[in-house]
């Protein structure tokens, strides 16, 4: 008789079958196995804590690539101790565009590294990023820090560098290693003692006493300001009122001013007027009256001369006419000056000549 089938033992080999089937459709349809990808190492100064195999690789958000193993590595010469970090990148990630034939050549025979190389020399760089607050995960990001200087380490010779730099935090943490903080604290230390001292010394406690007296003093003066300060306010206002009393005051005599200087110069030019007739007048009659004279000295001096003729030289009839004649000459002479004064000066005729005795 055949031995019976054992059918737990079919269950199994069955539900083993399937599951392998799901792992080699999952293995197969992603693809991982057919996939090309390209190896680059990268050495980060300090922890990478968070950071595990799986890590992304992004670049500006953008997954490229994956960690695919972090080695240390121990330079027994100088026993210093490096962290590598082996990434794989996807070059489907990056598409290349506006490439020629002759330059697609170049770049297939000059090696996979050649674009990683041009874009390192722009200033591509490696920086850690905290890719989850929660869990504190980490991941690499990738971009364009043209003012870092690429730093290689050399340590790998078989995979593509890609220079690293640190985080903002690792930079502020070397900063604050730098500071002198023993030589900041005892200045910190001497400055708490100083202020203690002060504190504690007598001298502030007079100079807070004083303070507080020259404080009640100021209370003092300023209740005093203000009981002079309404009786002032009212002196002031009646000053004022005065004020503006006697500015109505002085605009009307200043009206009834204006108004009697307007007549006081009205009267002025009707008197120049009269003056400048009467200066006319008497300028005429003073010609009229040199006229005259003139022609009585002439009459006189025929006279003169006929009685010249008849008498002797030395009578004294001759004498007497020659002595009249003299006398009316300078009559004429002084009269032909006033004359002429008034002609230069009509405005003698109300003042009278000046003391300067000016022609």
């Amino acid at each position: 008789m055949s031995k019976p089938v054992n059918k737990t033992m079919i269950g199994l080999f069955v539900v083993g079958a399937i599951v392998l089937a799901v792992v080699a459709i999952g293995v197969l349809g992603s693809g991982k196995l057919f996939k090309e990808s390209i190896p680059y190492v990268m050495v980060f100064e300090g922890s990478v804590k968070g950071l595990n195999v799986g890590s992304p690789v992004v670049f500006r958000g953008v997954k490229i690539g994956a960690v695919s193993s972090i080695h240390m590595n121990f330079n027994y010469a100088t026993k210093a101790m490096t962290i590598l970090v082996y990434s794989d990148f996807d070059p489907g990630k990056i598409e290349i565009v506006n490439l020629d034939k002759e330059t697609a050549e170049r770049l297939k025979e000059a090696g996979r590294y050649v674009v990683m190389r041009e874009l390192i020399g722009r200033g591509l760089r490696a920086q850690l990023e905290m890719q989850s607050i929660v869990t504190g995960q980490l991941q690499i990001a990738l971009d364009f820090y043209p003012d870092k200087p690429a730093v290689y380490t050399g340590i790998v010779k078989t995979v593509q560098e890609i220079p690293t730099i640190p985080t903002p935090l690792q930079e502020l943490t070397k900063k604050l290693e730098s500071l002198p903080i023993d030589e900041i604290l005892n200045k910190v230390n001497l400055a708490m003692d100083g202020i203690a001292n002060l504190v504690h010394s007598p001298e502030l406690k007079e100079s807070v006493a004083n303070l507080n007296i020259a404080l009640k003093d100021m209370q003092t003066l300023v209740r005093n300001v203000d009981a002079q300060v309404k009786p002032l306010s009212a002196a002031l206002s009646e000053t004022v009122r005065d004020t503006q009393k006697l500015v109505k005051n002085a605009d009307t005599q200043v009206v009834s001013l204006g108004t009697n200087l307007n007549e006081a110069i009205g009267d002025g030019r009707k008197l120049i007027k009269n003056v400048d007739g009467s200066v006319d007048s008497v300028k005429v009659s003073a010609v009229e009256m040199i006229n005259a004279a003139s022609a009585a000295i002439k009459e006189a001096e025929k006279v003169l001369e006929e009685l010249q003729s008849t008498a002797k030289t030395d009578s004294v009839l001759m004498y007497r006419l020659t002595e009249s004649l003299r006398e009316v000459e300078k009559s004429a002479r002084s009269l032909r000056t006033l004359t002429d004064y008034l002609e230069r000066h009509p405005e003698a005729l109300l003042g009278g000549k000046g003391e300067s005795g000016g022609n």
